[in-house]
C-alpha cells in the first residue's frame, strides 16, 4: 500500500530521494524531512549531492565532509537521532575503486595513477555513479533507518538516475574493446598500433604532458577493464536497489508557471525511468485560508464598498482601510496565480496516488533547526505525527 502522506513515507521507506530543478527550495525539504523522521525515533541520515552548501547553514553545521555528521538538535531530544553529509566525489570513488581493486598494490598504483586522478573528479558522469555509490553504501552500512537524499538540480537528474546504466553500457562497450589491447601494448612499444589520426593525438599529449602518457593510459585501461565485472555488478545492484520497494521519490517544485511545467516533464521521465514517485510537494507557495482559492474579485482588486466602510469602522482611518485592502488584494492576485498554475501537478498526483503538499512562503530564509521544523510542520500536516 502507496504512503498516504510524507509522515508514513519517512516511516516505511529506507531511502528518500528528493528531486527537482534548482532554486525551489530542495534541500530544504529534504532536511525537513530528515528532521521530521529523527524526530519519530528513525535514525536518519541526510545526504546531499548539491554542490551548493545550503544544507550545512540550515542545520547549523559550519561544513559537511564525505562522513556523516551528527546533528546538534534541541537539548530535550538527546535521544533522537538525525546525521548529514555532502558528497565528495573524488573520496566516494577511491572507496569504489579500493573496493574492486584485486589486492593492496593494484589499489595504489591505480589512486597514484594520473590520468586516474583526473577521471574521478572530471569524467562525465563520475560524479553521479559515486552518488549512487554513496547511497547505497550507506543504506546497507546498517548503521541508519532511512538515508534521504537530496539530489543535484534538474538538468543532471537524468544522469544521476541512469549512471549505473550508463557505465555497464561503458564497460561493456566496443570502444572500450578497442581501447583496452592496443592501449596496453602501446603503452610498452609507443604509438604504431592505433590508427594515424589517434598517433597524431597522442604524440602531441606526450609531447605536452610527458613520455608517460601512454604508459598511464595503458595502466588505467587495463586496471578499469580488471574491475568491469565488480563494477557492472555494484551498479546493477544500486539500480535495483533505487528503484525497488524500499525507495522512494518526492518531486519538489515552485508555484511559478516555468516551474510546474518543469515539474510535469519531470514527473514523466521518473514514470520512464519507472522511479516510484510517492509525493509532490508545491514549496514556497501563497497560501489562501481555508480549502478554496481566493474569490476572483479579490484578486482583481475589486473590493465591495461595504466592505470597505466595515474595515475603516474597525480600523479608524479609511487610508488605512484602502492600503489593508490593496494589500489583501495583491496577496489574493499572488495565491490565485499560483494555485492555477499548480492544479494540473495536483491532479496528477492525486491520480497517480502520490501525496501532495503546498508549504507556505516563509517570512524568513530556512537557515537553522527552527525554521526546519516550521518546514517540517507544513509538510506533516494532516499526517497522524507532528514534530
Amino acid at each position: 500500500m502507496p504512503p498516504r502522506n510524507p509522515a508514513d513515507l519517512i516511516r516505511e521507506r529506507s531511502i528518500v530521494v528528493c528531486v527537482g530543478t534548482g532554486g525551489v527550495g530542495k534541500t530544504t525539504v529534504a532536511a525537513a524531512l530528515a528532521l521530521a523522521a529523527a524526530r519519530m525515533g528513525r535514525k536518519t541520515l541526510v545526504l546531499t549531492i548539491d554542490p551548493a552548501k545550503r544544507l550545512a547553514d540550515a542545520m547549523g553545521i559550519r561544513e559537511l565532509g564525505n562522513e556523516p555528521q551528527r546533528v546538534q538538535l534541541r537539548e530535550d531530544e538527546s535521544e533522537f537521532e538525525l546525521y548529514a553529509m555532502m558528497l565528495d566525489t573524488k573520496r566516494t570513488f577511491d572507496a569504489v575503486i579500493a573496493r574492486f581493486a584485486p589486492d593492496d598494490a593494484s589499489h595504489r598504483r591505480i589512486l597514484d595513477n594520473p590520468i586516474y586522478q583526473h577521471v574521478s573528479g572530471a569524467l562525465a558522469g563520475s560524479g553521479e555513479y559515486a552518488a549512487m555509490e554513496k547511497v547505497l553504501e550507506m543504506s546497507e552500512s546498517g548503521r541508519f533507518d532511512l538515508v534521504v537524499v537530496d539530489t543535484p538540480p534538474a538538468q543532471h537528474l537524468l544522469d544521476f538516475l541512469d549512471a549505473p546504466k550508463r557505465l555497464v553500457e561503458f564497460l561493456d562497450s566496443r570502444l572500450v574493446r578497442l581501447l583496452v589491447h592496443p592501449a596496453v601494448t602501446a603503452g610498452r612499444f609507443g604509438v604504431r598500433l592505433f590508427q594515424r589520426p589517434v598517433q597524431g593525438v597522442l604524440q602531441l599529449v606526450e609531447r605536452l604532458t610527458g613520455v608517460g602518457f601512454l604508459e598511464d593510459l595503458a595502466a588505467f585501461l587495463k586496471a578499469i577493464d580488471d574491475m568491469s565485472d565488480g563494477f557492472k555488478q555494484r551498479a546493477n545492484r544500486i539500480q535495483k536497489t533505487l528503484l525497488g520497494s524500499d525507495a522512494a521519490f518526492v518531486l519538489v517544485a515552485g508555484p511559478g508557471r516555468e516551474s510546474s511545467y518543469n515539474a510535469e516533464l519531470f514527473l514523466e521521465h521518473l514514470d520512464e525511468a519507472h522511479a516510484s514517485v510517492q509525493g509532490v510537494v508545491i514549496n514556497r507557495m501563497h497560501v489562501w485560508p481555508g480549502s478554496q482559492p481566493p474569490p476572483r474579485d479579490l484578486a482583481a482588486g475589486i473590493v465591495a464598498r461595504r466592505d470597505l466602510e466595515q474595515l475603516a469602522t474597525a480600523l479608524g482611518d479609511p487610508a488605512a482601510a484602502e492600503a489593508a485592502a490593496a494589500a489583501t488584494s495583491e496577496y489574493a492576485h499572488e495565491a490565485l496565480r499560483d494555485y492555477e498554475n499548480t492544479r494540473v501537478l495536483c491532479g496528477r498526483a492525486e491520480r497517480s496516488g502520490c501525496f501532495f503538499r503546498m508549504v507556505p512562503e516563509q517570512s524568513r530564509d530556512i537557515s537553522d533547526l527552527e525554521g526546519l521544523t516550521q518546514i517540517a510542520s507544513e509538510l506533516l500536516i494532516g499526517s497522524e505525527v507532528a514534530t
